[in-house]
C-alpha cells in the first residue's frame, strides 16, 4: 500500500506541475520523485521498520538524509532517465513513461532499506558475546 500510495503522490504531482503548471519535464519529474521518497520514507520510518529505530530527532534525520541519498540517486537516475527518454525520443506520454520509469530498481531499493537503511541490530549474547543470528 506504500508503494502505492507513493506512486499516485509521484503521478499526481507530475500531472499537476509538468501537465498543468507546464513545468519543464526534468524538473517537474525530479520534485514528484522528491515528494514521493519523502512520503515513503515517514510511512517506512514510522510504520513499517517503526521497531528498529530510536524516535530521536537525531536518529529521524540521520535516516532521512541516509534514504534519500540512496533512493534519489537511484530514482533520479533510473526513473527520470528512463521518464525523460521514453518521453523525448520515444514519444511516450510523460505518465505512461513515468510509470516505466517507476517499475525499475524497487527490488533494489527494498533490499537497500532492509540491510542498510533500517537494518536489524544484531543482539549480543550474555553467555558469549558474541551475535546471536
Amino acid at each position: 500500500m506504500i508503494v502505492w500510495l507513493g506512486t499516485l503522490i509521484n503521478l499526481g504531482s507530475l500531472w499537476l506541475w509538468h501537465g498543468k503548471l507546464k513545468i519543464p519535464l526534468p524538473i517537474a519529474g525530479a520534485m514528484a520523485i522528491e515528494l514521493a521518497i519523502i512520503h515513503n520514507f515517514n510511512w517506512f520510518y514510522f510504520r513499517l521498520w517503526r521497531g528498529r529505530v530510536q524516535r530521536s530527532p537525531r536518529d529521524y534525520f540521520l535516516r532521512l538524509i541516509k534514504y534519500n541519498l540512496a533512493t534519489a540517486s537511484i530514482d533520479f537516475i533510473v526513473n527520470l532517465g528512463i521518464l525523460y527518454y521514453l518521453n523525448t525520443y520515444c514519444g511516450f506520454h510523460y505518465l505512461v513513461a513515468d510509470i516505466i520509469g517507476m517499475l525499475a530498481g524497487p527490488i533494489f531499493k527494498f533490499t537497500m532499506n532492509e540491510f542498510v537503511i533500517f537494518r536489524k541490530k544484531a543482539k549480543i549474547t550474555e553467555s558469549t558475546g558474541h551475535p546471536d543470528e
